[in-house]
């Protein structure tokens, strides 16, 4: 009996849930108190007893953390902690639970006494799950900790190295390029390709692009063809849900662009060390609205010619205040809209002017086709503003660019 009984845990623990994998389509059948929830999933599905688990949706993002107390071929009861959004634990709602290593169970949650669950539980003795952070946190909540391993601040939990190499284990790189892109100013066609990077994470999220674009356009004062070459890269690194509602944004780009062999600019760097971004709204359609500000010091270089032919290099920098509105719907299973809109008011330093002229206005809307789980097809629009380049390189002030790209994602 006692080998028989060893064999079945054996097989159990087999199928248990790994790190990382996945049960989607999970539904929430009830919600009783201390925050136990009943899952339409059991250890048919690979969920026993003490597996650790992730509840996540698919426009809400990571709903809560959960701990198995009781499993059955078909259901099990679950333990949740750490819920910022307890509003979207419902039984309307499908979800995905997601495998997450034992050794994360905070030890007063592993400890806490399992309530006794009856076989028949009656409609009217459902509950509501509650939030189980604190609305107000002190200093004193802060440094509080059962243990000294666990006494970190703010700051330090922010910044978890051990989630954060979690987090960027999770790569993704998509290659893109455009067969055909045609630009309003001073009517370019061009070729585009560029690789772009993004992790899949729970907190700390990675995003770099490098891109490089070549044009024919005609010279507006001999009406010659000449090419441009124009060098795009940016990194973007955030951490979520420093609240509810408000995570961390840290950026940094860099452009130049070559009109035959002059640089308009030959190099610009735009670094944004720490701004703040808003989640603004949230529903089944968009996924994602929010609202971002970052302190960017702008620098440039950009090459000049006077009459005799002579080059030299004209250097301005100063600070600019970026404001950024994002958007992210989901038309349909395969058909994404996203647009990005940027407006950078420039700051001079010099005399602490604040140009209002001077925007670096750039709004990017894109429109995503999935035609295999991997390969995109993208219709992109672009539409730039910038003074600088009427007032330095005699050309028009606006652009618009329109592409159509092939895309493929690749994970590393």
């Amino acid at each position: 009996m006692w080998i028989i009984l060893g064999l079945l845990l054996t097989i159990t623990q087999s199928f248990a849930l790994s790190p990382g994998e996945k049960v989607p389509n999970t539904q929430i059948i009830r919600i009783l108190s201390d925050n136990i929830i009943q899952l339409n999933r059991g250890f048919a599905d690979g969920l026993t007893v003490k597996s650790h688990v992730m509840i996540t949706h698919e426009s809400e993002g990571f709903i809560s953390r959960a701990l198995c107390i009781k499993s059955t071929a078909d259901t099990s009861y679950w333990r949740v902690y750490r819920i910022p959004n307890a509003e979207a634990l419902s039984s309307d709602l499908n979800y995905t639970l997601v495998g997450i290593d034992y050794r994360e169970i905070p030890h007063e949650v592993e400890t806490k006494k399992a309530p006794v669950i009856p076989a028949a539980v009656k409609k009217k003795e459902d509950s509501k799950v509650n939030y189980d952070l604190p609305e107000r946190v002190t200093e004193h909540d802060l440094i509080r900790a059962t243990t000294p391993q666990r006494r970190k601040l703010f700051i330090e939990k922010a910044l978890d190295k051990d989630q954060i190499k979690r987090d960027l284990s999770n790569y993704r790189l998509s290659f893109y390029a455009s067969p055909f892109a045609k630009q309003s100013i001073n009517e370019a066609e061009s070729i585009r390709v560029g690789v772009r990077g993004e992790n899949i994470s729970r907190k700390y999220k990675l995003i770099t692009q490098l891109e490089h674009q070549q044009s024919k356009i005609k010279d507006p004062v001999s009406n010659e063809s000449v090419s441009t070459k124009n060098t795009q890269g940016r990194v973007e690194f955030v951490v979520k849900d420093l609240t509810k509602t408000i995570s961390s944004l840290s950026l940094l780009q860099y452009n130049s662009m070559f009109f035959s062999k002059l640089g308009t600019p030959d190099a610009h760097w735009l670094v944004g060390p720490i701004g703040l971004t808003w989640k603004l709204y949230e529903s089944d359609t968009w996924s994602n609205i929010d609202l971002s500000y970052i302190p960017l010091l702008d620098m440039r270089t950009t090459d000049m010619i006077d009459a005799n032919q002579v080059v030299s290099q004209e250097k301005k920098s100063g600070l600019r205040h970026g404001f950024r509105l994002n958007m992210r719907a989901k038309i349909n299973e395969r058909v994404h809209l996203d647009n990005s809109l940027w407006v950078r008011p420039f700051h001079d330093l010099t005399t602490w002017e604040l140009e209002g002229s001077n925007l670096l206005l750039n709004n990017d809307l894109k429109l995503s086709f999935s035609l295999t789980e991997k390969l995109f097809f993208d219709y992109n629009l672009i539409y730039m503003k910038d003074e600088l380049w009427k007032k330095i390189s005699g050309l028009k002030d606006t652009n618009i660019i329109n592409s159509i790209n092939v895309r493929y994602d690749l994970d590393l």
